[in-house]
């Protein structure tokens, strides 16, 4: 596989990225310039045979470097470590370990201006997108390095393990498909993923709300029973504003196939095509 693009920016390592890519942190690696993983992180992973793998890679990849706990030597930045502290342990847990190594990974990268993360740990993409003092990192996540393989195959075979990768770590409600032309139209910029999954799962959700807003001034009819319609529709109508995400109802003829687009686009013109992003089961979002 002959790499073009790389993530150029430190990014830090959590445990279960190497977990996942256990035997192949080799290639994992290969795709960073410059690569960062906590002390912590290490002492997590409990395989013997994966902190011999990454010890060997080590060896032969110069840019990995180990980062230990931060040193706050000034009385502004004293106060901000405790607010990110407290917000951190209102999360995670670490009175057991069982997330200090996030702990220590998120507080590192806030006080060392590290902007790139790679987690799968779900509880990490939400509390990164909702926090109040960690809310500039940005999470990468295997979707998002299943797509950057995809960018570097050089034959059929090699983009269809990089969708097969994406399919086994993904949900169906969050197709390749549909990830590849959100993240075309955003310049191929990563990471993406939990960007891509909270759109998708937000405007369901908006889309839901219509139906079930105007139906409950009159007919009892549940968010469920909503959800339940709009998708039967949508897998009977493809590639039309019925099964778009940005399609809304439409109050004046109220009917589940005359959809409004909230974009204010022509079905099939050029940006429908570039913008439109269809489904064909209910949105589920994260718990």
């Amino acid at each position: 596989m002959n790499m073009m693009k790389k993530i150029k920016s430190p990014v830090l390592f959590d445990a279960n990225i190497f977990i996942n890519f256990k035997g192949q942190l080799k290639f994992l690696f290969s795709l960073f310039e410059n690569i960062l993983v906590h002390k912590q992180v290490i002492e997590e992973v409990l395989d013997e045979s994966i902190k011999n793998e990454l010890d060997l890679v080590m060896k032969e990849n110069k840019t990995i470097k180990i980062v230990e706990d931060i040193d706050i030597d000034n009385e502004v930045e004293q106060l901000l470590y405790e607010k990110c502290d407290q917000e951190l342990k209102s999360t995670f847990n670490i009175k057991d370990s069982k997330d200090l190594g996030e702990y220590k990974t998120l507080l590192y990268a806030k006080f060392n201006e590290v902007r790139l993360l790679s987690s799968q740990d779900t509880t990490v993409w939400r509390f990164v997108t909702a926090s109040s003092y960690f809310n500039d990192i940005d999470c990468i996540t295997i979707q998002d390095l299943a797509y950057l393989i995809y960018l570097n195959a050089s034959s059929k075979k090699d983009r269809r393990l990089a969708k097969t990768l994406y399919n086994h770590f993904g949900r169906n409600e969050h197709p390749f498909e549909e990830f590849k032309k959100y993240i075309v139209r955003n310049n191929n910029e990563i990471p993406k993923y939990i960007e891509f999954e909270n759109n998708r799962i937000d405007n369901f959700n908006k889309l839901v709300k219509g139906y079930v807003e105007f139906y409950s001034n009159g007919d009892f009819y549940n968010t469920g029973e909503v959800e339940q319609d709009l998708v039967s529709a949508a897998r009977q109508n493809l590639n039309t504003c019925i099964d778009c995400l940005y399609s809304r109802i439409n109050e004046s003829n109220v009917d589940l196939l005359q959809r409004n687009c909230t974009l204010h686009l022509e079905l099939f013109d050029e940006n429908c095509i570039i913008v439109r992003e269809s489904f064909s089961e209910k949105i589920k979002g994260r718990k």
